[in-house]
C-alpha cells in the first residue's frame, strides 16, 4: 500500500470503546549522542508502562493495550541488529490495525491511545522527505534512486545501447570501457563511438524522458531531482511530461548511494 494510501486509510480511523488505536513514535538513532547506551529500550519500557498505570481505572482498554504490547515489542527487537534512525507504529487489538514505518529521520518519541491514528510527526516528516526520484546524469549513463522519508528504496542503473539504440539496465561494463585494441586502432575506435554517441543524443533523451515519466508514476514520485550537467538535464527536462523540482550541477553518478542521499536531501 501507498503512503498516502496508508494515510487516507488512518485518517479514517474512528475506534470506539474499550478499543483504541496506540500511536508509537519511538528514536531509536544510534548517531544521537542521547542513544549511546540503548535508551531507546527505556523509552519503549517506561512509554508503555504508564499508559498501563493511566489504564489502571479503564481495565477492559488496559487488557487491550497488553495484547499489543508483546507484538510491538517483538517487531521492534527483531530489528535491534539493524536498527532504522525511528520507528513509526499504529496498532489496535479489537479491530486489528496494524501499520508501521521504519524511517532514517530521527522522531520525538511519544506514545498515544486515542480513537484516532494520531498523524502529525508522520505528515511532518512526509511533508520535509516526500517520495522522491532523484536521477544521476552522466552522458548516456544513469543511476535512478527512489527515495521515501530521506531512505533510498530502489536503486537502478541504466546506459543508452548504441547496438540496440534504446536504454538497458547497466549490469557489466560500459561499452565504452570494453577494449578496443591498442594505438590508432583503438583511438579511432573512440572517436566513432563517440560520434555514435553523438549522432543518438536526440533518440536517448526522447526515450529517456519516457522511461522516467513511466517510472515517476509507477513509484508515485512526488519530487523529481535531476542531477548532473545542466545542460543535459534541461534537455531532458523538455523531453518529460513529468514537473522537474530541482536541477543539482554534481556529478555523483559512481558515488554511495547512501551518501547521494545524504548530500542531496540532507
Amino acid at each position: 500500500m501507498s503512503f498516502q494510501k496508508t494515510i487516507d486509510k488512518l485518517e479514517n480511523v474512528f475506534l470506539q470503546k474499550p478499543d483504541k488505536l496506540l500511536t508509537i513514535y519511538l528514536n531509536t538513532d544510534r548517531s544521537d549522542p542521547d542513544q549511546q547506551g540503548g535508551e531507546w529500550k527505556i523509552a519503549l519500557k517506561n512509554g508503555f508502562n504508564r499508559l498501563e498505570e493511566y489504564l489502571e481505572s479503564a481495565p477492559e482498554e488496559r487488557e487491550r493495550l497488553l495484547a499489543i504490547r508483546p507484538k510491538v515489542e517483538d517487531y521492534i527487537l527483531s530489528q535491534e541488529r539493524e536498527l532504522p534512525r525511528s520507528f513509526i507504529i499504529f496498532a489496535s487489538a479489537d479491530s486489528g490495525i496494524w501499520e508501521t514505518f521504519e524511517v532514517q529521520i530521527p522522531v520525538e518519541t511519544n506514545f498515544y491511545w486515542e480513537e484516532r491514528p494520531n498523524l502529525d510527526q508522520l505528515k511532518s516528516l512526509h511533508d520535509q522527505y516526500p517520495y522522491t526520484g532523484l536521477v544521476l546524469l552522466q552522458q548516456n549513463q544513469i543511476k535512478i534512486l527512489t527515495t521515501a522519508f530521506g531512505d533510498l528504496q530502489t536503486s537502478e542503473s541504466m546506459v543508452f545501447d548504441l547496438d540496440t539504440e534504446d536504454w538497458r539496465r547497466n549490469e557489466g561494463p560500459h561499452h565504452a570501457d570494453v577494449s578496443m585494441g591498442s594505438g590508432g586502432g583503438k583511438a579511432s575506435q573512440q572517436d566513432e563511438y563517440d560520434e555514435r554517441l553523438k549522432a543518438n543524443q536526440q533518440r536517448w533523451w526522447k526515450s529517456l524522458g519516457s522511461i522516467l515519466d513511466k517510472k515517476a508514476a509507477d513509484e508515485n514520485w512526488e519530487k523529481i531531482i535531476l542531477v548532473g550537467d545542466k545542460e543535459e538535464a534541461a534537455v531532458l527536462s523538455e523531453n518529460m511530461n513529468k514537473d522537474i523540482h530541482d536541477t543539482i550541477q554534481k556529478n555523483l553518478l559512481n558515488e554511495n548511494e547512501h551518501k547521494v542521499i545524504e548530500k542531496l536531501l540532507a
